[in-house]
């Protein structure tokens, strides 16, 4: 009999399964994004009690099965229950932050770093603001740990510095920047242009805390450059839309 295993984690994602099971998709401290099956959850009051719905935090025990396919979910403990983002910014932020997390990582791919990323996030929109800074830095420092850092600090040719205040190009295709000299005259859909103190500003998010980017603060037209920037870098990476962003539209804030 293959023995059971536990680890923290966040839950990303809850679906039916004929009229007593749910399919739950969770991320791991240790085992990556994983999904399985919780038998009977819908009617259970010990094992799973108030531990299945998005967000929230718990300690899961299961039994994994070799090769694909689903893990048997034994059981939860309840660490930081969904209830807690009881504002509905911060709220739609953390939906989104948590699906982000989701649509870009790989099954049963362990990486502890992204499991540390979205808990803290989460943790800090419990009772802290919903800002946009935060956003940034999330979506930067998720690439970083996922493998897809873009190389925003010097031209992918020359070298040269790119975070002065003059006019650089971001190649979205290759996820890196070129100096206006080596971008020249070329004009390719994949190529943007920018501002170096966005670069700036996005290089300095990537290497802040998250408790430290939540309470900076941006300059309007930088942000909006900022955001068609993220928008860019993150798009060839999604694995389909995004339904938390929506939400966020409809609520006014800053999203890709």
């Amino acid at each position: 009999m293959v023995r059971s295993v536990s680890h923290e984690a966040i839950i990303l994602r809850v679906r039916p399964y004929g009229e007593l099971d749910q399919i739950v998709t969770f991320l791991t401290d240790g085992a990556g994004k994983l999904t399985g099956i919780a038998k009977a959850a819908k009617h259970s009051r010990r094992r799973f009690a108030n531990c299945l719905d998005p967000l929230a935090r718990v300690r899961v025990h299961y039994r994994p099965r070799p090769g694909p396919g689903l893990v048997f979910m034994e059981r939860c403990d309840l660490r930081r229950p969904a209830t807690v983002y009881t504002d509905l910014h911060r709220l739609a932020y953390a939906q989104y932050l948590a699906e982000l997390v989701d649509v870009i990582t790989e099954e049963a791919h362990a990486v502890p770093e992204l499991f540390s990323l979205l808990d803290e996030a989460l943790a800090l929109l419990v009772t802290g603001p919903a800002s946009a800074p935060l956003l940034r830095a999330f979506e930067l420092q998720l690439l970083r740990h996922a493998g897809y850092q873009p190389n925003l600090a010097t031209c992918a040719r020359c070298r040269a510095d790119t975070t002065a205040d003059t006019p650089v190009v971001i190649d979205l295709e290759r996820s890196s920047a070129l100096c206006a000299r080596c971008a020249g005259g070329v004009d390719q859909p994949t190529l943007f242009r920018a501002q170096g103190s966005t670069l700036a500003a996005l290089e300095r998010l990537c290497q802040l805390p998250l408790a430290l980017a939540q309470t900076q603060r941006f300059d309007p037209s930088l942000h909006s450059e900022a955001l068609l920037i993220l928008s860019g870098l993150l798009a060839p990476h999604l694995r389909r839309p995004l339904r938390s962003l929506k939400v966020l539209q409809q609520l006014g804030q800053s999203s890709p």
